[in-house]
C-alpha cells in the first residue's frame, strides 16, 4: 500500500474489520483503523520492502486512487458528514488490517505478513477494481468528488428551498449565510476621502452627499494619485507598466507596509497604546481570503492526518478548509462540562462562560487527539471575536490557550476576522469577564504583551514568538468578500518561506493590492456643523459607522428575543446572535434522556426543527450541531445578512413561530 507523501505507512494492530483513512489529501496519510483510537503504543511503521511487495502482489502504483474509487463507487451510504468523525471507512477491504503479532519478530517477517494478507483478500479487494461506474471514474478523481461532501448537510437543503424576493414573498428569509448588507448604507457624515497624505493629501469629495463604501472604492480605484508611499509622488496611470508582470509573492511591499499599519491600529494600540512593538511588514503574507491563507498556514505548520483543535461550536467551513487539500484532523474542543456549573435547562438563558475554553477542556481535547491520531495535535484555532457565538473571549482566556499552547508546544492560530466588527468595546455584566474592561483583545496584544523571554532586543515585530498566528481578511469587516484580501502574519521564521512559497497558488492581483493599499491610508473627510475634518483614516470612520449599523440591528434583533422569551447569548461582536431554541424541539423518546440520548437523536431532532423554521416559517438560520454544538436546538442568525425590508418581516415571522409552537 503505497503512500505517496514522504511519510512511511502505518499499520496499525486491531481486530476491527475495517480500515480508514484520516483524510483524503493529494499526498495519501497513512492508514488508521475506523473503530479503534491510534496510540504511539499500538503503531508501527511497514518497511520499505512492506511497501514494495505489497504494490507487486497488487499490480499498481496508485492503489490509494482505485481503492478509493472501488468504495465511493459502491457504497451507497458512503459520506465524509457524520459528526465526531474524521475519517473515511473502508470496510470493503477487511484483510488488510495488519495484526501486530504477525510484525513483532522482525522486519522480514512482518513484509511477508503483509504479503499473506494481500493474497487472502477478496478478489475484489486485491485488484482494487472501480466496478460500478467505470466510465464515471475515468471523468473525475475520487478526491475531487469526495471534496464537495465535506461541505456541511444544511447546505443542500438551503439551497433547495425557494428564497424570499419581490416575486416570490412567501420564499425564506436568508438568516443565514455571514454577509453584512449594513454596509451599502452610506457612511455616517463621510462626504470625501483624502488621498496620498504624506505628500500633502489630495481631496476628493463626493458632492456633498455621504458617500457609501462602494463610491469609495470607485473613486479609488480610477484614481491616478501617486501611491501613498511613493516617496517621488508621481502621478500614476490606473494601470501602470510594472503591474502586468509577476509581483512578489507574498504582497508588494508597499502593500504590506500599510497592511502593517492598518493591523497595528486595529488590533494592538485599541488596548496596548504604549506597547513599542510592532508588526513586522515581512512577517505578513497576503492571499486571496482568509480561508486561502488558513489552509497555506496549516499546511506549513502540520502534516496530512495532523490534528488541529477548535473549541465548539465553530464555523461549520473549518472543516472543508482544514481537510479539502491540508489534510488535518480536525478534534473538537468541548467545553459544557468543564466548567464549574451545570448547563441550565431550557428557557434559561446559558452564560458565555460555557463556551470559554480552559485547561481542563484543552487537556481533554489534547488526549483525544493523541488517541484518534497517534501523536499530539499541531493547531488549536481560535475564532475571536468567535463564529457562531457572536461574542469575544475575554483577554485571560485567550491568554490562558496562549500559555496552554507554549508549554505544550501547540501553534495557535487566532482567527480574528471580525476584529473590526465589535460594536460593544465594553464587556457587560451579562456578557462574562470583568465589566467595564474592553471586550475585544488581540491575541496579537496579548501574545506580544506577555512573552519578552521571545523578543531579541532590537529584533522588528511583535515579539509573539513561534507558536503564536494571525489570520485577517477583509470579508466581513469591510463585506469585501469578494476582493478575496486575506492576511497571515507569523514569526516563525522556519515556516515564512514555506508560507510564501505556497501562497503562489493563491495570490492577490496587483489591481486589487493597489486598491487596498489606497483603501487603508486615504483619510476621510468629514463633514461637520462648522468644517470639514480630514483628520481621521476613512478606515476608522468607516469601521465606526458600521459598527454603529450593526449594534442597532443588533438590539432590535435581540429585543425581539427578549419579547418572545427565548435565550441567547447577549451578542457583543460579528453578525450573530447565538440562539436557544431547545424549547421548540421534537420530544425525546420513551425511555431516552438528554444524558443518554444518541447523537443520530440529537441530529434527527435539530433537523426537524431546522427544517419546520426553514419551510413552514420561512426562517433560515444556522443549525447549531452542524458547528459541532454540544446540545441539539440551537441556532445561529445573521441578522445582517437581510435587508431592511426582509429584517422587518423576519420578525414578524418569529413571532408567528413562537406563537403557533407555545399554542
Amino acid at each position: 500500500l503505497q503512500t505517496l507523501s514522504r511519510r512511511p505507512l502505518s499499520v496499525l494492530s486491531s481486530s476491527s474489520s475495517s480500515i480508514a483513512f484520516d483524510t483524503m489529501t493529494a499526498t495519501p496519510p497513512a492508514f488508521a483503523t475506523a473503530t479503534k483510537p491510534a496510540s504511539a503504543a499500538n503503531i508501527r511503521s511497514a518497511s520499505p520492502t512492506a511497501v514494495r511487495a505489497a504494490n507487486q502482489k497488487l499490480g499498481n502504483n496508485n492503489m490509494f486512487s482505485k481503492l478509493w474509487k472501488s468504495h465511493s463507487s459502491s457504497s451507497r451510504n458512503f459520506s465524509f458528514l457524520p459528526l465526531r468523525k474524521r475519517s473515511y471507512s473502508i470496510s470493503s477491504v477487511p484483510s488488510l488490517v495488519v495484526r501486530e503479532s504477525a510484525c513483532s519478530s522482525s522486519a522480514s517477517s512482518c513484509d511477508d505478513s503483509i504479503s499473506s494478507q494481500l493474497s487472502s483478500a477478496s478478489p475484489s479487494a486485491r485488484r482494487f477494481s472501480s466496478s460500478a461506474n467505470g466510465s464515471g471514474s475515468k471523468l473525475s478523481s475520487s478526491r475531487g468528488r469526495a471534496a464537495i461532501q465535506l461541505l456541511p448537510t444544511y447546505l443542500i437543503d438551503a439551497r433547495a428551498i425557494t428564497q424570499y424576493s419581490p416575486s416570490t414573498p412567501e420564499g425564506a428569509l436568508q438568516l443565514s449565510v455571514a454577509e453584512n448588507q449594513l454596509s451599502e448604507l452610506p457612511v455616517k457624515g463621510l462626504s470625501g476621502i483624502l488621498e496620498n497624505t504624506q505628500a500633502g493629501g489630495i481631496g476628493t469629495l463626493g458632492n456633498n452627499k455621504e458617500m457609501r463604501l462602494v463610491d469609495v472604492l470607485s473613486t479609488l480605484a480610477s484614481s491616478t494619485i501617486a501611491r501613498p508611499y511613493d516617496e517621488g509622488a508621481r502621478a500614476m496611470n490606473v494601470f501602470e507598466r510594472d503591474m502586468i508582470y509577476y509581483q512578489p509573492t507574498q504582497g508588494v511591499p508597499s502593500v504590506r507596509q500599510a497592511m502593517a499599519e492598518y493591523l497595528q491600529g486595529l488590533l494592538v494600540s485599541p488596548t496596548h497604546p504604549s506597547l513599542s512593538a510592532k508588526f513586522n511588514p515581512d512577517n505578513i503574507v497576503l492571499g486571496a481570503g482568509c480561508n486561502a491563507v488558513l489552509e497555506n498556514l496549516c499546511m506549513v505548520l502540520a502534516d496530512p492526518g495532523d490534528a488541529v483543535l477548535i473549541p465548539t461550536p465553530y464555523y461549520a467551513a473549518f472543516e472543508f478548509d482544514l481537510v479539502a487539500r491540508a489534510g488535518c484532523h480536525i478534534v473538537p474542543v468541548n467545553t459544557l462540562d468543564h466548567h464549574d456549573m451545570s448547563v441550565p435547562s431550557c428557557k434559561v438563558p446559558i452564560s458565555p462562560e460555557f463556551y470559554y475554553p480552559n485547561r481542563s477542556s484543552l487537556e481533554h481535547a489534547y488526549t483525544r487527539a493523541v488517541e484518534e491520531t497517534g501523536r499530539a495535535p499541531r493547531v488549536l484555532l481560535l475564532s475571536h471575536p468567535n463564529n457562531p457565538l457572536g461574542i469575544c473571549y475575554p483577554p485571560s482566556v485567550v491568554q490562558e490557550c496562549i500559555d496552554w499552547c507554549r508549554e505544550k508546544e501547540v501553534h495557535l492560530i487566532s482567527d480574528e476576522i471580525y476584529a473590526g466588527s465589535v460594536y460593544r468595546k465594553e464587556r457587560r455584566a451579562e456578557g462574562g469577564g470583568d465589566e467595564g474592561s474592553p471586550t475585544f483583545v488581540s491575541a496579537m496584544a496579548l501574545g506580544s504583551d506577555s512573552d519578552t523571554s521571545t523578543a531579541t532586543e532590537g529584533e522588528a515585530g511583535l515579539g509573539l514568538g513561534p507558536y503564536i498566528h494571525l489570520v485577517y481578511a477583509f470579508s466581513k469587516d469591510f463585506a469585501l468578500s469578494g476582493l478575496r484580501v486575506g492576511v497571515a502574519y507569523t514569526e516563525n521564521e522556519e515556516i515564512l518561506m514555506p508560507l510564501q512559497k505556497l501562497n503562489d497558488l493563491c495570490q492577490i492581483s496587483s489591481q486589487t493590492q493597489l486598491l487596498v493599499e489606497r483603501m487603508v491610508t486615504a483619510n476621510a473627510i468629514v463633514a461637520n456643523d462648522e468644517e470639514s475634518d480630514q483628520s481621521q483614516k476613512f478606515v476608522d470612520v468607516y469601521l465606526k459607522a458600521n459598527q454603529d449599523n450593526i449594534r442597532e440591528r443588533c438590539d432590535t434583533w435581540q429585543s425581539c428575543l427578549d419579547e418572545v422569551g427565548i435565550p441567547h447569548l447577549p451578542a457583543d461582536s460579528g453578525l450573530f446572535v447565538w440562539m436557544d431554541f431547545r424549547e421548540f424541539l421534537p420530544s425525546l423518546t420513551s425511555g431516552t434522556t438528554e444524558a443518554t440520548e444518541s447523537l443520530e437523536s440529537k441530529e434527527q431532532r435539530e433537523r426537524q426543527l431546522y427544517l419546520s423554521l426553514m419551510k413552514e416559517y420561512g426562517l433560515l438560520f444556522t443549525p447549531g450541531m452542524s458547528m459541532r454544538n454540544e446540545r441539539p436546538g440551537f441556532f445561529r442568525c445573521v441578522f445582517t445578512a437581510a435587508s431592511q425590508e426582509e429584517f422587518e418581516l423576519s420578525l414578524v415571522r418569529l413571532r408567528k413561530f413562537v406563537d403557533a409552537m407555545r399554542s
